[in-house]
């Protein structure tokens, strides 16, 4: 006699497609991870990403709601539906959005000087929640632009007034950050 201790889910629908689903889905969720390290080099108003990475799955969700359902043979919520697009769709095209304006920038560095609005910290990485990072506000362009900073930095980070920047201009017209210190 046999025993089983974990009941393994049986698709009833086409194996081939749900591995394709599972693999974009994986895929999407890596490169939006990688995106995340690109948006923080590169000085963009947080809306623009957000609304790059939400809107793919508004469309997709009941373009290809019954498809999906046919594809594992399960009737799947709309709410998982709309994620499962979302972190596809959303993250490759996001990807390729943030990494054709970083990867394809113009190689001329400019320097410019911030006023520093305000000073705070962070808790650390996992594992180091302890080693808390400073970090400085800047108004670029308009809109508020966080920089980080390592730990070792927090006693002249914190009561800093000003900080340099080395710009490249991005592809799509986004600089991006080359390096920055305070002075």
């Amino acid at each position: 006699m046999t025993f089983r201790l974990v009941k393994e889910r049986v698709s009833d629908g086409n194996k081939k497609l749900d591995n394709l689903v599972g693999f974009l889905f994986m895929l999407g969720l890596v490169l939006t991870i990688w995106e995340i390290y690109l948006y923080r080099l590169t000085i963009i108003n947080l809306k623009i990403p957000l609304t790059i990475w939400l809107i793919p799955g508004l469309f997709m969700t009941p373009l290809l709601y019954n498809k999906m359902n046919n594809i594992d043979g399960k009737k799947g919520h709309w709410i998982l539906h709309y994620l499962c697009h979302t972190v596809m769709t959303g993250g490759i095209i996001l990807f390729i959005f943030m990494a054709l304006n970083f990867y394809l920038a113009d190689k001329t560095i400019v320097e410019k000087r911030f006023k520093v609005l305000r000073t705070s910290s962070m808790s650390g990485p996992t594992g180091h929640r302890n080693e808390r990072q400073p970090y400085v506000v800047i108004n670029y362009s308009g809109f508020e632009k966080q920089l980080i900073f390592s730990n070792q930095e927090m006693k002249i980070v914190l009561p800093s007034k000003s900080v340099r920047l080395k710009i490249r201009n991005g592809f799509l017209g986004f600089d991006i950050l080359e390096s920055y210190k305070i002075e």
